[in-house]
């Protein structure tokens, strides 16, 4: 007699939220809000302004504490830990405008966020290890600066300094990768790249992007949460959510009003 294989259970998600609310004086900016994400997973979060789509980051990454509800991270629950203590658990945030170092070099940038832990002075003297030297080049070809390692943070494009804050976190290895508008002011060569880079790194991390670029959720998404009013409306993928009545009711369902103002 043949034996049956076992039956594999599902992984569990790598983030992990059950009810959760974010009470701003009054304002419920997050309200009974479920959402999970599996490791490996690039995912969209889409909607209208106000939806909450920031303020989610802003929860797993430790920036606002939740009135209520849990927030996990593999078996962690987040809402116990300040923000740095996130940041060592493996989660990266990278914020709309980028955040970099404008008078040292790309390469400088990089060796600083991996070696984070040390002052600013002796990050940059210390010597590299040939390890620490392969993994900056690694990520320098990632982001697409190679050509401009020894070339100024300041004087980089738009583009190229959102390429290298994606660098410096990337650099770090968090599990998890958190990014807010990452295409926003590009050019559209820019954009192009921007979303091979999150396709090239979701082969690795697990990143939630909020967008509202609805072109470029198009061209890059796999999978899509649509929020509305502090709670999750849809998820699925660009296709399905597409194809909502619900979803086209949120962002169109103005559309009348909007005409008979003209």
């Amino acid at each position: 007699m043949i034996e049956s294989s076992p039956r594999k259970e599902p992984a569990s998600p790598l983030v992990n939220i059950e009810q959760l609310e974010v009470d701003f004086d009054g304002f419920k900016a997050i309200r009974g809000l479920n959402f999970s994400l599996h490791s490996g997973e690039l995912r969209f979060l889409i909607g209208p302004n106000g939806a909450g789509k920031t303020t989610l980051l802003d929860v797993i990454c430790g920036k606002v504490k939740p009135s209520k509800g849990k927030v996990w991270f593999k078996n962690t629950d987040l809402s116990k830990h300040q923000e740095h203590q996130i940041a060592q658990l493996g989660i990266g945030r990278k914020f709309q405008a980028p955040s970099i170092f404008v008078t040292l070099t790309v390469q400088e940038n990089l060796l600083l966020s991996m070696r984070q832990r040390r002052g600013l002075l002796s990050s940059l003297v210390a010597k590299t290890t040939p390890e620490q030297r392969d993994r900056m080049k690694y990520y320098l070809h990632m982001i697409g600066l190679a050509e401009k390692a020894k070339q100024v943070a300041g004087s980089l494009s738009h583009g190229e300094k959102q390429w290298l804050e994606i660098g410096m976190l990337l650099i770090q290895e968090p599990e998890l990768l958190l990014l807010d508008e990452p295409a926003a002011g590009m050019t559209d060569s820019e954009t192009e790249k921007t979303g091979e880079l999150l396709h090239k790194i979701s082969d690795r991390q697990t990143v939630i992007v909020v967008e509202h670029d609805m072109e470029f959720v198009r061209n890059y998404a796999k999978t899509v949460t649509v929020m509305h009013e502090g709670t999750v409306l849809r998820e699925g993928t660009m296709q399905e959510i597409q194809n909502d009545d619900k979803v086209a009711e949120v962002y169109l369902g103005r559309r009348g009003e909007r005409d008979a103002d003209h």
